[in-house]
């Protein structure tokens, strides 16, 4: 079996081992849709839709791509789904931030019964990081169509943050929801960690997939919800869609603590924000996987610009670990020895070509095209406050809405828990045409 389908030997990782050398299975059943509930061993999806392979060859495309058009499905499987719904894994024809064809898997979910006639409300998720390899993608979760898991709680049983939040109440409204995984999560290729373009044109096409599975019957009306990477491409999403996907009517963007100051944040242009005995080497892990990711991304960028050599042998770990691992292994090796510096050359040496591509991936430099609300907790170590109030800045230098919420004491994996029922009625208020609030 392929080799990134070995497991790791990691207490509560996603994917529990049945033995050292056997492929990736899940913590509770095998995680790869086998006897996913009504519909039996066959996986149907929907009617009409391609059943895709079972077990780990789900997020294997076929070689070469099919031909069509980006945001086609190429086959989807039926997975377990919440009480009076039905979820699928999908996997779909998406780009490259350079327009390069990519296949990207992902998560749909609809309620049962039936449709308004212009179809179903779209809500798509954008996860927040998970880390750089394959297997950390979310939909491969045994169960991956649930309210949002906490990876920080003891009752997780995975590696990373699983589900979506509040799914239950979005399908309870009748919406349809639609999370992808990234390209470079679950599919072949590395995984282009926090690049703009690519992920903006990875979310849109998990949004007119949906429109293909004809049994969930959604429309065009799309709102996007964030968080921390996701929150960042959300905002990218929300300059960007008409131009990729103009058969996408974006009414709102809500972003939790979103990624949304790269540039300035790497430029060392930024206040320090809170801190905690971890999150230095948490945040060295976060800084490296974005490395690896442009360095996927822009050929012309070179390793040794911005990381010592111990920074280039720790690459090697993103590639192998998902984030809260590698960011444990980075703490063990250099953080507990006060070392982080030697993975990282100093910002004032960092070439203008790494640079650029760092404030190319920052949003809120152009005007939106629908109208924002960010939330943002005051005790966040990983998305430094004092930078999403510089996004915030940026943004209401434009003509679109922008609410901006802070939550006393709520760090970065609470913010979408306590910020729930905020985004909840927003979102409800753009699909309902209500004007949309703005405090800049």
């Amino acid at each position: 079996m392929r080799a990134w389908m070995r497991a790791n030997a990691v207490a509560g990782m996603l994917f529990a081992l049945v033995a050292a050398a056997q492929p990736i299975a899940a913590a509770a059943g095998d995680g790869w849709g086998h006897g996913d509930g009504p519909g039996g061993e066959s996986g149907q999806c929907a009617p009409g839709v391609r059943v895709g392979p079972d077990g780990p060859d789900f997020y294997e495309p076929p070689s070469p791509l099919p031909e069509g058009r980006h945001g086609d499905l190429i086959w989807a499987r039926r997975v377990p789904a919440p009480e009076h719904a039905r979820a699928c894994r999908i996997l779909y024809r998406s780009t490259l931030h350079d327009g390069t064809p990519v296949a990207v898997s992902g998560l749909l979910v609809w309620p049962d019964g039936p449709s308004p006639r212009d179809g179903r409300n779209v809500v798509a998720w954008a996860h927040g990081t998970v880390g750089g390899p394959r297997q950390c993608a979310p939909s491969a979760a045994p169960d991956p169509a649930v309210d949002l898991i906490d990876y920080f709680t003891y009752g997780s049983p995975y590696s990373i943050d699983v589900g979506v939040p509040a799914l239950t109440d979005f399908l309870a409204a009748g919406d349809a929801v639609v999370a992808t995984d990234y390209q470079g999560l679950g599919t072949p290729g590395v995984h282009q960690y926090v690049v703009g373009g690519t992920e903006t044109r990875n979310v849109l096409d998990s949004v007119l997939d949906a429109g293909k599975v004809r049994a969930a019957h959604t429309g065009s009306r799309t709102a996007v919800l964030g968080w921390s990477q996701g929150g960042g491409a959300g905002l990218f999403v929300g300059q960007d869609a008409s131009g990729y996907a103009p058969g996408v009517d974006l009414v709102g963007v809500a972003a939790l603590a979103p990624a949304a100051d790269i540039g300035p944040e790497l430029d060392g242009k930024v206040l320090p924000g809170p801190r905690s005995d971890s999150s230095e080497s948490h945040n060295a892990a976060l800084r490296i996987n974005l490395y690896r990711g442009f360095l996927a991304a822009y050929p012309e960028l070179k390793a040794a610009d911005v990381l010592r050599p111990a920074g280039i042998q720790a690459l090697a770990g993103d590639a192998t670990a998902c984030i809260e691992h590698f960011a444990d292994v980075i703490q063990n090796n250099v953080g507990d020895a006060h070392q982080l510096d030697t993975l990282f050359q100093p910002i004032k040496d960092v070439p203008d070509s790494w640079r650029n591509r760092f404030y190319e991936n920052t949003p809120g430099y152009a005007t939106g095209l629908a109208p924002v609300l960010v939330m943002q907790g005051t005790d966040d170590t990983v998305i430094n406050p004092h930078s999403t109030e510089q996004y915030i800045k940026r943004a209401c230098g434009f003509s679109q809405p922008v609410e901006y919420t802070t939550y006393q004491g709520a760090t970065h994996n609470t913010v979408p828990f306590v910020a729930q029922q905020e985004y909840l009625n927003w979102i409800a208020d753009r699909f309902a045409d209500r004007p949309a609030p703005s405090n800049c």
